[in-house]
């Protein structure tokens, strides 16, 4: 791997062989269609999560580890798996269930700037979720790796300070 782009949860060690670099920091929210009930929400409590038809993260994403935790052992009724977030969005809109993901991968999307999901807070938690950037500490020196890397993190900064991902983060 040269590079590579993870989601941890506040609190996850990280691996002491990569160099990592915070770009973004947010929280889990749920993401629904502006059409379900529960969008008129200002915040959804995990409660509100029973008996709904869940679009999860596949077994090994740190999403799925966090719904599971969140719950506290409860099983939920997930009704799809996705392999990430822009699946999970997608199968969203398309009115399969809701989904929880990091609020950062909602906020600007072209599927909420359409209105065709939006996002909500979990109420009864405040769970940190961090988009990391990764490279190994052993990897020989590459211009080309560096300068991605480096744009990245400049890309990140320039969203912390200027956007709404920033206010989220």
């Amino acid at each position: 791997m040269d590079l590579g782009l993870v989601n941890y949860l506040d609190g996850d060690d990280m691996p002491p062989e990569f160099e990592s670099s915070v770009l973004l920091r947010g929280r889990p929210a749920v993401v629904l269609r502006p059409d379900d009930e529960l969008a008129s929400e200002k915040q959804i409590r995990s409660g509100d999560l029973w008996g709904r038809s869940l679009i999860a993260m596949r077994s090994g994403y740190v999403m799925h580890r966090y719904v599971m935790r969140l719950l506290d052992g409860r099983e939920p009724t997930f009704s799809y798996s996705a392999d990430g977030a822009e699946m999970g969005k997608l199968m969203v809109a398309a009115g399969l269930g809701i989904a929880v993901l990091p609020d950062s991968s909602v906020v600007g999307d072209p599927l909420e700037r359409s209105d065709q999901i939006t996002s909500r807070p979990l109420a009864d938690d405040v769970t940190g979720v961090l988009l990391v950037l990764q490279r190994r500490r052993s990897a020989p020196a590459n211009n080309a790796i560096s300068d991605l890397h480096d744009l990245f993190v400049a890309e990140a900064e320039r969203t912390r300070d200027g956007d709404e991902l920033g206010a989220a983060a």
